[in-house]
């Protein structure tokens, strides 16, 4: 029966005002002021203007406290510092919102109207004001971790630690109220117990996982030979997976068992070995200076791969077998000059070379077959200093120098200003001797002595790197 009433006396009311000149002058009145009956957080702004009300609006904000009790103490923090201002305009223009329709003041005659502010949210502001408040009064959990051991084959837990937190369940409510009121309010936060995300049972059972991949037995084989993979080396291919932080199973990385698998492959192969042999002008082989030898390569790495990464996976002991093929060996073949076959050094056709004949002492120049100069009489190493027999190659000269070195009993000897030296063998040299006056027997310490001239024509001759076939 009274809200008929209300409806009827309201609807009476807005005939007479928009009958009469009293509403003209009404409406004219409040159409830049609030009408009557309106609030805003319980603040009455009726009849205010829009820069009234902004400032009552704004003084009243300012005042605001949210007063919080934490166990490190009481502060008294304001509504920005909450991640909450109050939009003076927006609340306003809801003020004024009625001013909009010609219902809005008639019904402002026998309603009252009340306006929550607006407000809007910073909740990058509320999550650092919350963070700085538990940091002060709590301690975070600590998740247990699950890591690789000192001894790089074992994994180990690290224990979680509880940990203490505030409890800010109910804080954005009193926020809110404190906003909708613009009201001082306060609350108390008060420590709960925080457990941590990834328990120590949890993470242990995880690295008695790790460690059961890691004792799975793996190895390669090719039959003859065996390569197991160490422990250290077994815990390095697992690895524990994270989401969001926490552990997950863990698992065999295979790209890393597959490296490994590929640099055993390259030590079981064996590289095949390139045979030298002389062979004469036709093709014949003359004579087999170092024989050829076939290599071998394994042919299954992805498949022993493989293998392994699914035996560790699934902790079992794994034995992978590695197959070969045989790489043949080339030959290099060195054509002797016609002549040659016989002689001290197969020398192919335009080849320089040196024979030294230790038992006729003398030394030949040679171009393949065909003698450049000589026999020329030398002086080789006498018994007790022998010249070496073997092939060798000039590697240094040196048109003058002093040789120094040691007698067969000891002492030390010294000659100064020996010319056109080619040495060949260690401290062996074919060089000039211009303290003989004959040759053609032994009496040096190791060295090719030679006539000066003689001397100087081979140092011309012979480039570095001459062969020099020493013989008896």
């Amino acid at each position: 029966m009274r809200k008929r009433t209300k409806v009827l006396a309201s609807a009476a009311l807005a005939v007479a005002l928009a009958a009469g000149g009293g509403a003209t002058a009404y409406a004219s009145y409040y159409q830049d002021r609030a009408l009557p009956g309106s609030t805003v957080a319980g603040l009455s702004v009726a009849g205010m203007t829009q820069p009234e009300i902004a400032a009552a609006v704004r003084a009243k904000a300012a005042s605001v406290v949210v007063s919080l009790d934490t166990p490190d103490g009481r502060r008294a923090v304001p509504l920005a510092d909450l991640g909450a201002t109050i939009d003076v305009d927006a609340t306003v223009d809801r003020v004024f919102d009625a001013n909009r329709r010609w219902t809005g003041y008639a019904k402002a005659l026998i309603e009252h109207r009340a306006v929550d502010p607006v407000a809007t949210t910073n909740q990058s502001t509320y999550a650092a004001l919350t963070a700085g408040l538990q940091a002060r009064s709590g301690h975070p959990a600590t998740d247990a971790t699950v890591t690789l051991g000192r001894d790089r084959a074992t994994f180990t837990v690290t224990p979680a630690v509880t940990g203490e937190a505030l409890d800010t369940s109910r804080l954005p409510e009193v926020v809110a109220q404190a906003v909708r009121s613009l009201t001082s309010a306060s609350a108390t936060l008060t420590l709960v117990e925080r457990v941590p995300a990834v328990t120590t049972t949890q993470a242990q059972a995880i690295a008695d996982q790790a460690n059961a991949l890691v004792r799975a037995g793996a190895a390669v084989t090719d039959g003859n030979r065996k390569v197991t993979a160490s422990a250290g080396r077994k815990a390095s291919w697992v690895t524990i997976p994270l989401t969001d932080g926490r552990p997950g199973a863990p698992v065999v990385d295979a790209a890393k068992v597959s490296t490994w698998v590929a640099s055993r492959a390259k030590e079981f192969a064996v590289a095949p070995q390139q045979g030298l042999r002389y062979v004469t002008s036709a093709g014949a082989v003359l004579r087999v200076l170092t024989p050829a030898t076939n290599g071998r390569k394994v042919t299954n790495t992805p498949a022993v791969a493989a293998k392994l990464i699914a035996g560790l996976q699934s902790g079992t002991a794994t034995t992978g077998r590695f197959t070969t093929a045989v790489v043949p060996a080339a030959w290099t073949e060195r054509r002797v000059a016609k002549g040659a076959e016989n002689l001290a050094y197969p020398a192919a056709d335009g080849e320089k070379w040196i024979d030294v004949n230790l038992s006729r002492h003398t030394m030949t120049a040679y171009v393949g077959a065909t003698v450049a100069l000589g026999p020329v009489l030398m002086v080789n190493g006498a018994p007790a200093t022998p010249t070496d027999v073997g092939l060798f190659h000039i590697y240094l000269k040196n048109p003058l120098m002093t040789m120094r070195g040691h007698n067969a009993d000891g002492t030390t000897y010294e000659t100064p200003d020996v010319p056109w030296s080619s040495f060949f063998n260690g401290g062996e040299a074919l060089h000039g001797a211009y303290w003989r006056e004959t040759f053609g027997y032994a009496a040096s310490h190791g060295c090719v002595n030679l006539p000066i001239p003689t001397a100087k024509w081979i140092y011309d001759w012979a480039p570095i790197g001459t062969p020099v076939a020493s013989h008896g």
